[in-house]
């Protein structure tokens, strides 16, 4: 007599395997000339400033001249420029004409594996031949202004905050943020289904990818800990 496997089980082995097909996935693609995101639901690749109604250039230039004069406080250094000023309004939560990205495909995948709230939507992560797609270089007089550009292109940003480092963290910049960014044969995307992602989750998690090693804070520290607890995995 055939034994049925439990549902429960058979999700759980097909979980693994689709994170082994993932891992080969990601290995075929270097780091030095690809970059990841993640997206917990089928998002259009648009900067969070051009999720607002009012996403134009002179709000964007007013809301980060409002931050740069409330932050200066709370700042061991001051940025040097306004595309570092982007920078860290970025990784503070500030709407910006940024997007984020990682050279790690893990750290991609553990966003790409949010469940967001009762959200049933697969996650994905987006890999994107950077080098096809070019780079901005601050430092050079011709590309100063962050406001003054005509495509969108990748940048490296300084390591301001720990989490932009633990997260191997560059950024995009749009010129046009209402616009979604389209990267026809730029790119290429791995789907996760819903179902899949928290086996996902103890995977990275068992590879040292967690909230923990990616925010590099308390928040993130009580977080995974917290996931942890709910999961039964915290140790003796």
């Amino acid at each position: 007599m055939k034994l049925r496997i439990p549902a429960r089980v058979k999700l759980r082995r097909e979980a693994r395997a689709k994170f082994s097909e993932f891992v080969g996935w990601a290995q075929g693609k270097s780091t030095h000339r690809w970059v990841f995101r993640g997206h917990a639901n089928h998002w259009s690749l648009k900067p969070s400033v051009g999720r607002a109604k009012l996403s134009r250039i002179d709000y964007e230039r007013q809301l980060l001249k409002d931050f740069q004069r409330g932050a200066r406080p709370f700042l061991d250094e001051t940025p040097e420029n306004d595309w570092d000023w982007l920078a860290v309004a970025q990784h503070h939560g500030l709407p910006t004409r940024l997007l984020d990205w990682t050279t790690n495909p893990l750290v991609a995948a553990y966003f790409a594996t949010a469940q967001i709230g009762k959200s049933r939507q697969s996650g994905e992560v987006i890999a994107v031949e950077a080098r096809k797609v070019g780079f901005y270089h601050p430092e050079d007089p011709k590309e100063d202004n962050p406001f003054d550009i005509s495509e969108a292109r990748f940048i490296r940003p300084p390591t301001i905050a720990a989490r932009i480092g633990s997260q191997r963290g560059l950024f995009s910049i749009h010129p046009e943020p209402e616009k979604p960014w389209y990267l026809t044969g730029k790119s290429e995307r791995f789907e996760i289904a819903h179902g899949y992602k928290d086996e996902f989750r103890r995977s990275l998690h068992a590879m040292g990818v967690d909230d923990a090693s990616l925010m590099a804070d308390l928040d993130g520290l009580a977080k995974m800990l917290k996931w942890r607890f709910e999961n039964r995995l915290l140790s003796e």
